[in-house]
């Protein structure tokens, strides 16, 4: 989904390598939330048949110290389960959770690394600050006015959520396909298996730069703007200058020629 706010967080490792990432904003999160409450709600569902069942055996006098038995381990379950789910999923699944894999979410450290199982701890243990008073109002207000899109259990436990670079890739390249979709481009028929070695990164990022204004940009400006770059990748591709009447056309076959192998 598209966050409010664009928020971005660039990090400078002890290699001096400079990582950006996008934060993840309050509707991802609860998105994300929201499925992992309904997995425990599932599950708390089952536990909760269980124990009506040993509370029957034990009525009906079958079995009365088993009963008592399985009563409180079912009733232990049921704590551990719904304290345990986030810290565990997070800690073995590598800052995620099932909601937020499904989102494309991950919570690392502060410096970019993967978060520490005490980190994962710290953070959970104070969600039950974040809450309060109910519905996780406190941590919902937490998250809107801060910079990183930090929770409390995040500023105290110095973690980010983050949306990952790959996720977010295939959702702009679903944006792409379905603005290019609508515009309705005719195929080219293009044959460039060779041709295509002969394109440069620089090539590529003018190609990009161009194609990720298609869903916002209008048709005749786009057009406009088009020609030229058509008429570079004619010279570069060396191709029959009849294929540039249709300049918006050309690069729209030219980009779904050469995306899978300039994207990453």
């Amino acid at each position: 989904m598209n966050e409010s706010l664009d928020k971005k967080v660039t990090i400078i490792t002890p290699e001096q390598v400079q990582l950006q990432f996008q934060t993840a904003g309050i509707g991802s999160r609860a998105i994300a939330h929201l499925l992992d409450t309904l997995i425990l709600m599932v599950v708390n569902g089952l536990l909760f048949f269980f124990v009506l069942l040993v509370r029957r055996l034990y009525a009906g006098d079958w079995l009365p110290a088993a009963a008592d038995y399985l009563m409180a381990f079912s009733i232990i379950l049921l704590i551990l389960l719904n304290l345990g789910y986030f810290v565990c999923t997070e800690a073995f699944m590598g800052g995620q959770t099932v909601g937020k894999r499904l989102l494309g979410l991950r919570v690392l450290q502060n410096n970019g690394q993967s978060a520490t199982m005490l980190s994962i701890l710290i953070r959970n243990l104070f969600r039950l600050l974040d809450m309060m008073p109910s519905f996780y109002f406190l941590g919902a207000v937490c998250i809107m006015f801060s910079a990183k899109d930090k929770r409390i259990g995040d500023m105290v436990a110095g973690t980010i959520v983050v949306i990952e670079a790959r996720f977010e890739r295939v959702k702009r390249r679903k944006q792409l396909d379905t603005a290019i979709v609508k515009k309705n481009y005719p195929n080219l028929g293009l044959n460039l298996e060779a041709e295509k070695e002969q394109i440069t990164a620089q090539d590529w990022q003018l190609l990009l730069a161009w194609v990720e204004r298609i869903p916002t940009m209008p048709a005749a400006r786009l057009t406009e703007l088009a020609e030229p770059i058509a008429q570079h990748f004619v010279r570069v591709l060396e191709l029959d200058q009849m294929v540039a009447k249709e300049p918006a056309a050309l690069l729209v076959n030219l980009y779904g020629i050469l995306r899978n192998d300039w994207e990453v």
